[in-house]
């Protein structure tokens, strides 16, 4: 009998985060505020928007929520919420959510894990981009790691940063994001989300 088989039959569920015995378990905390920081790459051609096309980097909070996934055998990250330390001593909020679960979309939308794009409930309105309208969203690309990326109108998804993040609590009181009152530079016009259907 194999290690594996032999740890299976032992329930050795402890293991599965490092050979996918067991259920799977979120490394970060839900529900906790963390630290985190982003490191802006920019953009080249831009977006008009210094904050998303300039290099630099920025300190963050982050909370997180889960979704089991169908199988009910992993787990993955359903809302990314973000504040960011502005420039001008404000902060501005980013709310990231994966998308619906709806038995008619296709398995490219309802795929899960870290597949999933999770984006942004509304576009802004950002004069000079294709569409006058930008969308962000983010990626899980590591355990503690998530790229962030905007679209323009229809165009394709560019990443422009990388968010670390710190399992360590950030103390203090939780995080309520509020994108409409604390908006990031550049980013302070959005509309309603468009209807499905």
């Amino acid at each position: 009998m194999s290690i594996l088989a032999h740890a299976r039959q032992a329930g050795l569920h402890s293991v599965s985060r490092t050979v996918g015995l067991g259920i799977a378990r979120p490394w970060l905390p839900a529900g906790e505020t963390l630290r985190a920081r982003l490191f802006r790459r920019g953009l080249e051609p831009g977006t008009g928007v210094p904050w998303i096309d300039e290099s630099g980097t920025v300190d963050a909070q982050v909370r997180l929520t889960y979704a089991v996934s169908l199988t009910g055998q992993a787990t993955s990250v359903a809302t990314l919420a973000l504040r960011f330390e502005n420039p001008d001593g404000s902060v501005g909020d980013l709310l990231l959510r994966a998308p619906s679960r709806d038995r008619r979309a296709s398995p490219a939308v309802r795929r899960g894990g870290r597949d999933t794009l999770l984006t942004t409930p509304t576009p802004y309105v950002v004069a000079g981009v294709a569409g006058g309208m930008l969308s962000l969203g983010a990626r899980q690309c590591g355990t503690e790691t998530f790229e962030l990326s905007c679209v323009a109108g229809d165009g394709e998804w560019r990443g422009f940063a990388d968010l670390r993040i710190s399992p360590r609590p950030h103390g203090g009181l939780p995080l309520r994001v509020d994108p409409g009152a604390h908006t990031l530079p550049g980013l302070e016009s959005s509309i309603p989300a468009p209807r499905a259907g």
